[in-house]
């Protein structure tokens, strides 16, 4: 399918096509647009057709922006303001419990607000830049005031909302646009570039790309090359996701993959993302090779420690596997594990043919990691967060690395049978039932215990998905000693009977499905192997000593195979 043109590739086939015609085939042209134009665009179209538009900007208008900077001194000094009266509204349960504001417009605002932005416009139209550029900062950057009257309390709402709780009926992209077109009119190199960004932070300006604005506005922009040079220019000092999304773009407009190529290797301390944008473009491209090329100059470039390594590596694996090209698959599994050191990425590694010495390795790094989130302070600049594992998420490696004893040792130490849900035993365990299941497929009582670990740990997406599969894949190369089986079977019927009887008798009954899952999968464990109906007797055991607790023995029917 045919990518859209930008506004930079459409113009120049228009400018091409248009030096091709002669005089009379563009009246032709002309007439015919004309003649085909809906009627609500008739005038627009005839004063486009006009060189130079009358207006006179007589005593009205400098009247009604008069009145227009009284009118905002008002709202700015809370003169006029919203009303509001707040009522909690409750959905289903205690987390179902919502705050919800109505509002009233007693000064008629919604009705101000848009003469004014239609006043904005029309300066706008009428090449008034200066004007039309100050009142539209002034519009769009306004908070207004709220009371609610019942409880003598302020709050303010900003432009966006007052758009959502239908208080005005407004274009928001058509007025940033109209913004973004009269500040670039006004404004010239390094300011208009800082201008713009400025506007584009904006919550309102959201998904709006800088050459939209070349759309906009009576007449054609001047300097746009000019202009989107300089852009590039301050977009590579300017940190950040956004800055690195405009980047893209515009690259991808004034040279297309080539230009985003350049920019990428020149500005990747800064803008690391747009190795991955690159990758991405090549691979819609159909151009796998260059992707693997780009792919992995980007992981020996990029610091290991940067996760959108990692992001670049699983991409960059995906094409390996494609290609059926082993070595770049091994350089990428091992890429993303360093990168981003989560279970996902340590359980591919058993897929590697030299898996022993690559995984021990990788679980000996894990452990040098920091313990604390990353994630604070990145929330507006993903591309620059750095590797971190949580302290369970490294044990949980050492379980996967088949440093069973260690684990089952630290979990002995914890003598808690409630609280399982945030506690490393209460993944552990399940695990342990698994892992000594000589079964080579998944029950409902085990797809249970599954779904409990990926919720505890986390996983979302294709990691989700894949946790089953990968897992069944480990588990095929773990050889366990008997004499390991029985210290591991008999401590998890200790636990799982101490664990039966502090929430069946105590009557936990929001955890009798757990407790269900539980005891079944133990049973299935225990009979493959070998131990005679061991599914069966072991319910049983857990029914008998709770025979009055019919919600509980309830549970196991809906963990019956079919």
């Amino acid at each position: 399918m045919r990518k859209g043109m930008n506004y930079n590739e459409f113009m120049k086939s228009v400018d091409e096509k248009l030096s091709s015609m002669s005089e009379m085939e563009k009246a032709e042209w002309i007439h015919n647009m004309a003649r085909t134009i809906n009627e609500n665009q008739r005038i627009i179209f005839l004063n486009s057709l006009t060189k130079k538009q009358e207006y006179c900007p007589d005593i009205s208008i400098k009247k009604e922006i008069k009145e227009l900077e009284e009118w905002c001194r008002k709202i700015e000094d809370a003169e006029i303001y919203f009303q509001c009266t707040g009522y909690e509204e409750y959905g289903e349960g205690y987390w179902g419990r919502d705050y919800t504001y109505e509002y009233s417009d007693i000064f008629e605002i919604g009705k101000e607000l848009s003469r004014a932005f239609q006043i904005a416009e029309d300066l706008l139209s009428q090449k008034e830049y200066q004007q039309a550029a100050a009142l539209y900062d002034v519009l769009c950057s306004i908070t207004f005031a709220t009371l609610d009257s019942e409880i003598e309390e302020w709050s303010e709402l900003g432009l966006e909302e007052l758009v959502e709780e239908k208080l005005v009926i407004l274009d928001l992209k058509s007025i940033a646009l109209n913004m973004m077109y009269a500040k670039y009119q006004v404004t010239e190199g390094e300011e208009r570039a800082a201008a713009l960004y400025r506007h584009l932070s904006w919550d309102m300006c959201k998904n709006i790309k800088a050459e939209e604005m070349f759309t906009v506005g009576p007449e054609e922009l001047k300097g746009i090359d000019r202009f989107m040079e300089d852009w590039i220019s301050f977009l590579k000092n300017i940190d950040g996701d956004l800055a690195g999304d405009l980047l893209t773009e515009a690259c991808i407009y004034q040279g297309g993959i080539t230009r985003l190529c350049e920019e990428a290797r020149e500005a990747w301390a800064r803008h690391p993302i747009l190795y991955k944008h690159v990758c991405k473009h090549l691979l819609h491209d159909n151009k796998e090779f260059e992707c693997i090329k780009l792919g992995m100059e980007a992981i020996k470039v990029l610091p290991e420690k940067l996760i959108i390594r990692g992001n670049i590596a699983n991409l960059v694996a995906k094409v390996a596997v494609q290609l059926n090209d082993t070595d770049i698959i091994n350089q990428c599994y091992e890429a993303a594990f360093y990168s981003e050191s989560n279970l996902y990425h340590y359980l591919r590694l058993f897929e590697l043919s030299n898996y022993l010495n690559i995984a021990d390795r990788a679980v000996k790094y894990a452990q040098t990691l920091p313990e604390n989130s990353m994630w604070e302070g990145y929330h507006k600049n993903k591309q620059m967060m750095v590797n971190s594992i949580s302290k369970e998420h490294k044990m949980l490696l050492r379980f996967f690395n088949g440093e069973f004893d260690y684990i089952y040792e630290e979990c002995k130490k914890d003598r808690t049978t409630l609280g399982w849900s945030s506690s490393f035993k209460g993944t552990v365990v399940p695990l342990f039932i698994l892992l000594l299941d000589k079964n080579n497929k998944i029950t409902k009582a085990g797809q249970r215990l599954i779904d409990g670990i990926e919720y505890k740990m986390g996983f979302t997406g294709d990691y989700r998905q894949s946790f089953t599969d990968q897992f069944l894949y480990w588990k095929e190369k773990v050889i366990l000693r008997s004499e390991q089986y029985e210290k591991y079977i008999g401590w998890l019927k200790e636990e799982i009977e101490k664990r039966t009887e502090s929430v069946v008798g105590g009557s936990h009954r929001k955890s009798y499905y757990k407790v269900a899952a539980l005891i079944t999968a133990l049973g299935e464990t225990l009979e493959s192997n070998g131990k005679l109906h061991g599914r069966m007797v072991t319910i049983e055991h857990y029914k008998k000593m709770h025979p009055k607790k019919r919600a509980f023995k309830t549970e196991f029917g809906q963990l019956n195979e079919e």
